[in-house]
């Protein structure tokens, strides 16, 4: 059943096109990927959150590939950049951007010595707004195949300029891939939660194109009424792939 923010105006017309595959289909997909999930430098923390993030799934549905130029956009402890580096392999690179836990991130990394990762430090808060554009600006056109986040599309301060310097700097074709804790309707700032039909109507008026939905996160356990940190075994999550 879908939540009610997935039946705005912005979704009706696309929601039988957009829903993503059948699980059967996306874990064959994912199983390609090979994710190696007991990998030197993996947490038993990390192992806990594989269970509600379904990285190999998720991968599969933005469709992270071999090769490619990712950047994991807030990628703080690096949770999702070291599966992304085994995902896009040696002749892949993967960016963690606007890293704003450079401690723990240089902790995990350094001692790993991946020469397909990169990282480009940002402090917390600043870069959320007009800092994290201007770096973005800094950045080549056309030079990622995709863009990731994982709940931090909420907190971006100028939605619209980030937006924008995240299309430009996107390969014609590339994706923009985000998840981000539920609401029932517009931004919940204080439990750090966004509604769907909020984040689609913003990417969409940036330019992009909405090329898929899934409910693989989802979960109607979560009434909404705590944040991530207090419910994050039963959060409900939003998953948007959008085109360039």
């Amino acid at each position: 059943m879908l939540r009610p923010t997935l039946r705005s105006s912005v979704l009706t017309p696309l929601l039988t096109l957009l829903i993503v595959a059948a699980p059967a289909d996306l874990a064959s997909r994912a199983f390609a990927l090979a994710l190696d999930l007991n990998a030197k430098g993996r947490t038993d923390t990390d192992k806990d959150r594989d269970s509600y993030n379904k990285p190999a799934e998720l991968f599969a549905f933005w469709g992270i590939k071999d090769g490619m130029r990712v950047m994991d956009l807030f990628p703080g402890n690096g949770y999702l950049t070291l599966l992304l580096s085994q995902a896009v392999g040696p002749k892949g690179k993967v960016i963690g951007f606007a890293s704003y836990d450079h401690e723990s991130f240089d902790k995990r990394f350094k001692p790993l010595g991946l020469a397909n990762l990169e990282e480009v430090v940002m402090p917390e808060p600043q870069g959320f707004g007009s800092d994290l554009t201007k770096a973005l600006a800094k950045l080549p056109a056309g030079s990622f195949d995709a863009v990731l986040t994982i709940r931090n599309y909420h907190d971006l301060q100028n939605p619209a300029e980030a937006l924008g310097e995240i299309k430009r700097i996107l390969k014609t074709g590339g994706t923009l891939g985000i998840i981000d804790s539920r609401t029932a309707s517009g931004r919940d700032v204080p439990n750090h939660r966004i509604a769907d039909d909020v984040i689609i109507r913003e990417v969409l008026q940036a330019g992009f194109s909405l090329s898929g939905v899934s409910q693989m996160l989802s979960n109607p356990k979560d009434d909404y009424s705590k944040g991530y940190w207090d419910a994050r075994w039963i959060i409900d999550q939003s998953c948007l792939k959008f085109t360039r």
